[in-house]
This record gives structure tokens, sequence and C-alpha cells, in this order.
């Protein structure tokens, strides 16, 4: 019994308490809301002031812009130019003038302010290359599974030659801009040096295959002249199969369109596949000083005449304890 009375004056004190902080934090309420309506001026005042002064700020100010462009890298060098566009996001950052200058950019206020890529992953091709079955996919998924700072689609960027470019920009970036990031890349002398032995080895491989196809053809031209009257000797004697030699000129022939092609579609590293635009960033609320100084004005007002307040209190508390 008595336990249960000490649990009832403990509940009702608690209660007490906390109806006592309640009404406390009313009463403050309505002294700001009276200290407010006896300082309306000042707090007019004050807002007037912030809404000039940050108007000022921005009104020469021009709003950050972003460009987003698909972009298509060959010769298989794309951890390379992800490398090359770190580089320039470092220099970027720390104003390198002398970098920044040579390759056409702002040294102090950079048009290029930072550059992000992702690869455009298509999985109906992931799929087509790694069976489901097979042991290489279910790698690429279980790494996925458990390893969430590395995605599948940066496990996977070296399999595709299209990536999407995010640029930050500064207020005065143009497309050019964009395009001198591009020169830039493309301009890099270990990557042209890669660029030059890849056109090298296409151009071997289009004249191998091209020796390979006038060879066939010879054979053709060969069991022609057989079936016309000429030697016996000839491909079905020699038990060639030629139904498996046309398929065999076809693959060549395929192949071989499919290097001159990507020799003709190579003549950069990094290839934008549309023209190059530029849009107004997503406003953020600190670029909005008009809008941040009058509130932190009124704010650090408050916040001082209740500093002032706390003070008082105390100093008549210690005063009526001496």
């Amino acid at each position: 019994m008595t336990q249960e009375h000490h649990d009832e004056v403990d509940l009702v004190y608690v209660i007490k308490k906390i109806k006592e902080i309640i009404k406390g934090w009313i009463v403050l309420l309505f002294k700001a809301i009276g200290f407010a309506l006896k300082f309306w001026w000042v707090i007019l005042l004050l807002i007037l002031i912030g809404f000039g002064f940050g108007y000022y700020k921005i009104k020469d100010q021009r709003p950050s812009r972003k460009s987003t462009v698909i972009v298509k890298i060959n010769y298989e060098l794309q951890p390379y130019v992800q490398n090359v566009m770190e580089l320039y996001n470092s220099k970027a950052k720390a104003y390198d003038s002398i970098f920044l200058t040579k390759h056409g950019f702002s040294p102090w206020n950079p048009e290029v302010k930072e550059v992000q890529m992702e690869p455009i992953v298509d999985f109906k091709d992931v799929l087509e290359e790694y069976q489901i079955n097979e042991r290489s996919l279910d790698m690429l998924l279980n790494r996925m599974e458990f390893d969430e700072e590395n995605p599948l689609a940066d496990l996977l960027a070296k399999e595709y030659d299209y990536f999407e470019f995010d640029f930050s920009l500064s207020g005065y970036a143009t497309p050019e801009n964009v395009e001198s990031f591009f020169t830039y890349i493309n301009n890099d002398p270990r990557l042209t040096a890669y660029k030059t032995e890849a056109e090298k080895n296409l151009a071997e491989q289009i004249a191998h295959n091209t020796k390979s196809l006038a060879l066939i053809d010879g054979v053709f031209e060969s069991y022609l002249s057989t079936e016309n009257g000429g030697t016996d000797v000839g491909p079905r004697d020699k038990g060639f199969d030629l139904n498996e030699l046309m398929d065999a000129k076809l693959i060549v022939q395929d192949r071989n369109q499919i290097l001159k092609d990507e020799l003709s579609l190579s003549q950069d590293i990094a290839v934008p596949l549309h023209q190059i635009q530029t849009r107004d960033a997503e406003g953020r609320l600190l670029n909005k000083k008009h809008i941040i100084y009058p509130i932190a004005l009124v704010f650090f007002f408050f916040l001082l005449a209740y500093l002032r307040y706390v003070y008082l209190y105390l100093r008549k508390v210690a005063r009526e304890n001496e």
C-alpha cells in the first residue's frame, strides 16, 4: 500500500513538473511575442537591411549552370579518362592557375567546376554477355549485394563505351567551355599515345582481314575454274567445305566492317553524341541571399535579446541570494 502511494506521489510530481515546463515555455513565447510587437520597427528595419544587402550581393551574380552530355569513349580507355577527369576536378578545386590557363579555363572562377561520369548500363546486354547461369554473372551480383560501396554500374564500367557526363558549371559557362573540357581529354598526351597505337592495331587488323578475304575469294575463283573444265585438283578434291568457307567469309566481312566503322568513328577519345547545351542549376537556398540575410539578422536579434534576458535574470537571482 505504501509503495503504491509513493508511486502515485511520484507520478503526480512528474505531471506537475511537465506542466510547469510547458507553462514556462508558453510564458516565454508570449514574452517573445510581446517583445516582437514592442520592437516591430527594429525587426522591420533588420528585414529591409537584410533584403537590400542580399539583393545587392546577388544582383550581378549569375546563377550556376549545369550540363549533361552523353559521350562515347573509344579504345577502351574508360578508366584512363576517369583519371584525367579526376585530375581536372582536383586542379579546379585548388584553382591551379597554370593548369587551368593552359587548357583555356579561367583561373579565378573556372567555368567547369566539377565533372562526374557514370556508365550507361544496359542490363539486357549484360544478360546476353553473361548468361544467367554462368558463374561470372553470379560473382558480379554477389559483389553488388555485399559491397554497397561499389555499385554494379562501376563494376561493369569497362564493359561499356557510353557514359553520362554531368558538369557543374559557373554562371558564365557556355557550351564552348564544355567542349574545351573534351578537348582537354582528347589532347592528353598519355591518352593520345595509346590512341595512336590503337589506331595502328585497328589498321593492321583491317589489312589482315582484307588479305584473308582476298585469299578466300581466290579459293572460290579456283573452284569455279575447276568446275568450268580446269584441272582436276580443286577445293572439292582437297576436302574443302565451301559452305563453311562462305560462312567464314561472311564473319570476316562483318568483323572488318565493324573495325572500319570503329576506326572512322574514333577520331577522338571522348566523343559527345549530341549538341552540348547548358541549363540553370537547381536553385539552392544558400544562394538566395536576399532571403537568408533578413532571416539571419532577425534570428540574431532575438538571440541577443534572449541572452540579455537570461543575463538579467541570473543577475537578479544572484543579488537575491547575497
